[in-house]
């Protein structure tokens, strides 16, 4: 009777670590610094970051337990990366959901990569670099699937703002009648406007 007692305290023990941990880990996820959702094999959501809370304007608790993981990025219900992964979609379907700008990382069926700009996030729409990646069970199996987002947004702009730059700069030194010559760090030739060939042949 002795040993029976002490196989239930330790299991209650072993039951009350884990449940120790499992809230540890949760709050780890939930205080991550760049915005995590995952979500179970039915779709269901089960963590939902502070994070994403702020990107989103939606809150962990009004998300978890449900299959609204399309709120935080669209106005209209559709499957969001994590979805398409757990059903091991076809590059066909992920091509018609965010046309082929999409990669695989190192053509695993079970993981994704792309930047991506989301108008319906705030008034002028954000880009995010998201990544998707499935999750197994202990026989092996796909038991829901993990996705993080980042917001470049700024580095995205800042591009742009660099091209289109580059253009203006590009059309002024075109127009500019004397030779000239660009090199890079590497002391290689990166440009010469129309002038060069014409004065030197």
């Amino acid at each position: 009777m002795k040993n029976n007692e002490d196989y239930v305290a330790q299991l209650e023990n072993k039951i009350q670590n884990l449940e120790e941990q499992n809230k540890e880990l949760n709050n780890i996820i939930f205080k991550a610094p760049i915005p995590i959702f995952v979500v179970d094999k039915n779709h269901t959501i089960t963590h939902f970051d502070q994070a994403l809370e702020k990107l989103s304007g939606l809150s962990a608790k009004d998300m978890i337990g449900t299959k609204d993981q399309w709120k935080a990025f669209y106005s209209t219900k559709r499957p969001v990366m994590a979805d398409l992964i757990i059903e091991r979609s076809s590059d066909a379907e992920i091509v018609e959901q965010y046309g082929s700008k999409y990669n695989r990382s190192s053509k695993e069926k079970e993981k994704f990569a792309t930047t991506d700009f989301f108008q319906d996030i705030d008034e002028e729409g954000k880009w995010l670099f998201f990544t998707a990646s499935t999750y197994a069970d202990s026989l092996g199996n796909i038991a829901g699937a993990v996705e993080t987002l980042q917001d470049v947004t700024e580095k995205k702009i800042a591009e742009r703002k660099t091209k289109e730059l580059y253009h203006i700069y590009q059309k002024i030194l075109e127009f500019v009648p004397y030779p000239i010559v660009v090199y890079d760090d590497k002391g290689l030739v990166s440009y010469v406007n129309p002038s060069f060939p014409t004065t030197f042949g």
